[in-house]
């Protein structure tokens, strides 16, 4: 299995002879707007271009979308992917807005569904902490999934979630040998943290020490104040650096 951090939360992952693209935010440096935080940094979305070459992100057999806000499928992606694409969807909600812009074979992880010899489940997620998301409603409903191929690892990609109960029951039902965590603690106006931030390393690897983690969503919006740096100092910190992974724009890991 290759997994290609492309940027943010997008990735390629290459598995059972599939291309499968995740999460795509394809836009040019500050082609879409800055989020509402409470962090200093103001700047248009995304904070830095692309260093994939687009033609490799659109040559996909299919694409996983977790959930529909901007940074995980934006204007870029509605305009530049093929129409006859298999995209993987959370729930009802997403597959008619892909409809309505065109996109004819949109599939909901309403059970598991089957690409090739690769199985995706759909994990629960949640975009902010409890009293958060009850004031917020708007930030609607994520996902994270479960990929499985015979013969290679089992992947969990948490999505756009903090630490709760779904988390947990994905890690203690799975046992995926490879986990992607958003840590980048995108920060709300309100001053919530509604993704993962480094702290949430060590939780995932205490919940299941022998996995390999890979921590992602840093340095590309303008409302995640965790740095690759920092969660690189705490794996150190704590002796796992071995088995957490921070990769660059770009960057290919093998398992």
């Amino acid at each position: 299995m290759q997994i290609t951090h492309v940027r943010n939360a997008t990735m390629l992952i290459e598995a059972g002879g599939m291309r499968i693209l995740v999460d795509p935010m394809l836009g040019a440096k500050g082609s879409g707007a800055a989020a509402p935080t409470v962090a200093d940094n103001k700047s248009r979305n995304p904070l830095v271009d692309l260093t994939t070459p687009l033609a490799q992100l659109l040559d996909v057999d299919a694409v996983i979308v977790t959930h529909s806000h901007p940074d995980h499928w934006d204007e870029a992606a509605a305009s530049l992917l093929s129409r006859e694409l298999p995209i993987i969807v959370q729930n009802g909600s997403d597959a008619q807005m892909l409809g309505e812009i065109g996109f004819t074979h949109a599939i909901i992880m309403d059970g598991p569904v089957t690409l090739g010899q690769a199985t995706v489940t759909r994990t629960d997620g949640q975009h902010g902490p409890d009293a958060f998301m009850a004031e917020n409603p708007y930030m609607g409903s994520v996902s994270g999934f479960v990929l499985q191929v015979p013969g290679e690892p089992t992947l969990y990609v948490a999505g756009d979630t903090v630490w709760h109960a779904g988390v947990v029951s994905a890690l203690d039902e799975y046992r995926p040998d490879v986990v992607v965590l958003n840590t980048g603690e995108a920060t709300w106006i309100s001053g919530d943290a509604i993704i993962m931030g480094a702290e949430d390393v060590l939780r995932v690897h205490e919940a299941l020490p022998s996995a390999q983690l890979i921590a992602v969503h840093m340095e590309a919006l303008n409302h995640c104040v965790v740095t690759r740096a920092q969660v690189r100092d705490l794996a150190s910190e704590h002796g796992i650096a071995d088995l957490v992974h921070v990769p660059a724009d770009g960057e290919t890991m093998t398992f």
